[in-house]
Formats: C-alpha cells, structure tokens, sequence
C-alpha cells in the first residue's frame, strides 16, 4: 500500500465499535458478554440496517439472562463495560473534520451520540441504517461519497475491519486499518 499524503486529508471516516468504543469483555451484574455475543450473531446485521428494533433483542436478552431490563438499563449496562477513545479523538481532530461512520443500531446511536456528546467532536455522522447497508457494502461508500462535499483524495477512514477498509478503497478512499493509538499517532504527528 502507498503511502499516504496527511496534508491532503481533510477529513477522517471514523469507525465506532472496537477504534473510538472498545469492548473490555468484562462483563458485569447486568451485562453478559457471550450472551450479548451470541444475539450480535443473530440479531446483530437486522439491527444495524434498521430491520429490527433493539426491543426484541433485549426481550430476548432479558430472558436468557433471567432479568427484566429495559433499553436503557441495558445500554447503560452496556457502556459501563466499554471504554472511550478520548485520546484518540484529540490527535485526529487537530488537523482534520471528522465523520462518524458506524454500523451501530439506531437506538444505541441516540443513546451514545447524547452520552458521548458526538457533535462536539463530528461535524456529521452517518449509520448503516440510514443507507440500509453496512460498511462492508462499498455501495455505502459510493452513497456518502455522493453526499459528501469532499474527494474521495481528501478522506480517510480508520476502522478496525479490514473489509470494511476494503469497501472504502473500492471507491477511492485509502484507509487505516486501527490497531491501536500508538501507530495512529505515529501517523498524524509530525
């Protein structure tokens, strides 16, 4: 792969789950991770293109766990177990805009965007299920690009997929597959 020119980069497509929210698989009195693992595998794809609601996934959760929790106690649950790249935000938004670009669920998006204040660090954030697609589809790419007032030469994604890495470049757009801060920094520090 190429090298790639930071001063053409104006914006950074920045992933969500595992590159700015990272799971610690410490599970706790409300949060299962196998569980939860387990209902990403049945539930996980519908939920993020928007044909299924997190309401039949927690009924579910609710069950096979024994408890009786609602949405919101199960995504406070949730984010209590998970870890916020802070840092990571900070080096990327000195030089450069930065898009959310995420396959998360709808309700989990309105609960995180509000928690983790997403607009004062995003000038936008697009979703899997406003496109019915995920990221993996490098049909979404092709769709935000057309929406985007930038060039595909002035946008980099960060994301921890490498198919989803793959997506972005079908359309033009170089990616950075996150391994972690250290070589994130490595690259946009001069």
């Amino acid at each position: 792969m190429s090298k790639i020119d930071l001063k053409k980069i104006k914006v950074i497509l920045l992933d969500l789950g595992g590159v700015v929210f990272q799971s610690s698989g410490i599970s706790n009195n409300r949060i299962n991770w196998y569980i939860i693992n387990q209902l990403n595998e049945k539930y996980g794809h519908d939920l993020n293109i928007g044909n299924c609601r997190l309401s039949t996934f927690v009924s579910e959760y609710s069950y096979l766990t024994n408890q009786f929790l609602g949405e919101l106690e199960f995504l406070a649950g949730i984010f209590d177990t998970i870890e916020f790249n802070k840092e990571l935000i900070e080096i990327l938004n000195v030089d450069h805009d930065i898009i959310i670009v995420s396959d998360n669920y709808r309700e989990n998006i309105e609960y995180i965007s509000q928690r983790y204040r997403f607009s004062e660090w995003s000038i936008k954030q697009v979703y899997s299920f406003d496109y019915h697609m995920v990221k993996s589809n490098s049909e979404f790419f092709k769709r935000l690009l057309d929406e985007l007032d930038f060039e595909k030469e002035e946008m980099l994604l960060i994301d921890d997929s490498p198919n989803k890495i793959a997506s972005a470049a079908a359309n033009g757009i170089h990616g950075i597959l996150y391994k972690g801060n250290d070589e994130i920094a490595l690259e946009f520090i001069d």
